[in-house]
């Protein structure tokens, strides 16, 4: 359905518009995800009016709106929910269409890169002592490298803000995050995989196709084998964050480095097998290649969270303190 919904509303024009209106997202988009479709509702508890579903449904909705880069707050607001899964007023708000968003740091400062924080009509702070919601106070959007994913500094209302968990769910909602940009991720690396792909079958060189040279097709092969391993990490890592709380500490950072870093690899190939044209703003390769960085910059990169996982394992002591 999200596949079928992003061929018909989010073609390659349709997201361009956007990014040349130099707007946030496409609010009519966003209108139909959220409030017609009820796409951000399928994570959210029956008895708040969501779906009741579990992240494992989430993950496949994710990745299909990053293979479309949906040019909606869809990530965001299904994390927040996902992150504050027993408050009622958030949950309720999701299911009813609005957006929220996780912010990451202490509630009484200005919080950062704040993925589509500038459209959050509810604030969930991950902060070092406690996990807590509250409604933004000042949001101040800024373009960022990705033209179809703004961040933003946002500070929120003092009155507002109510602690929802302890320390260990802050913990949790930055681990669900992980999880959600490394699935999120996966269908970046898939459109780039199968966009590859198509054009080494059409493209035609010295008279036959240029996915008929093996030095290609080895390429490829080795871009599919990345994705799929990949693609299993994530896959695992979202049932942890529905069935294995456990193992979702280590499993999350993993996730993001393994899927993050695939995705960047593959993106980046993928406009080298494109020749000439993949290195022009007329394809849109580089909107996937940008996407892909953006993502693995986002909570520390590779190196980190690989650190953050051996810590959490109890293979590596930790170098904070």
């Amino acid at each position: 359905m999200v596949r079928d919904l992003a061929a018909d509303r989010a073609s390659s024009a349709q997201r361009r518009a956007v990014i040349d209106a130099r707007a946030d997202h496409d609010a009519d988009l966003w209108r139909l995800v959220s409030q017609e479709l009820g796409l951000p509702a399928i994570g959210v508890a029956e008895r708040y009016d969501g779906t009741g579903g579990s992240f494992v449904d989430v993950a496949i909705v994710l990745e299909e709106a990053g293979r479309a880069l949906l040019p909606v707050p869809l990530l965001a607001t299904v994390v927040a929910a996902a992150a504050a899964p027993d408050d009622e007023t958030l949950g309720r708000a999701v299911a009813g269409g609005a957006a929220a968003c996780v912010a990451v740091g202490d509630p009484a400062g200005t919080l950062s890169n704040v993925i589509d924080g500038q459209l959050a009509e509810h604030v969930v702070v991950a902060a070092p002592d406690a996990l807590y919601v509250a409604a933004p106070a000042e949001r101040i959007a800024r373009a960022a490298m990705d033209p179809l994913r703004w961040q933003s500094d946002v500070t929120v209302d003092a009155s507002s803000l109510r602690q929802v968990g302890d320390a260990d769910a802050s913990a949790r909602a930055v681990d669900v995050l992980r999880v959600a940009l490394a699935v999120e991720a996966i269908g970046v690396a898939r459109w780039c995989v199968e966009t590859t792909v198509e054009h080494l079958k059409t493209r035609v060189q010295f008279g036959k196709p240029i996915g008929s040279f093996q030095a290609l097709q080895h390429r490829a092969a080795d871009l599919a084998v990345v994705l799929e391993s990949a693609a299993a990490t994530a896959s695992y890592a979202a049932w942890t964050v529905a069935d294995s709380p456990k193992e979702l500490p280590t499993m999350a950072p993993l996730a993001l480095a393994t899927c993050g870093e695939a995705a960047y690899r593959i993106a980046a190939d993928s406009i080298q097998l494109h020749g000439g044209i993949g290195f022009t703003w007329e394809h849109d390769a580089h909107l996937y290649f940008k996407r892909s960085m953006t993502t693995r910059l986002l909570l520390g990169d590779n190196h980190r969270q690989r650190r953050l996982a051996a810590e959490r394992a109890g293979v590596l002591r930790s170098h904070r303190g």
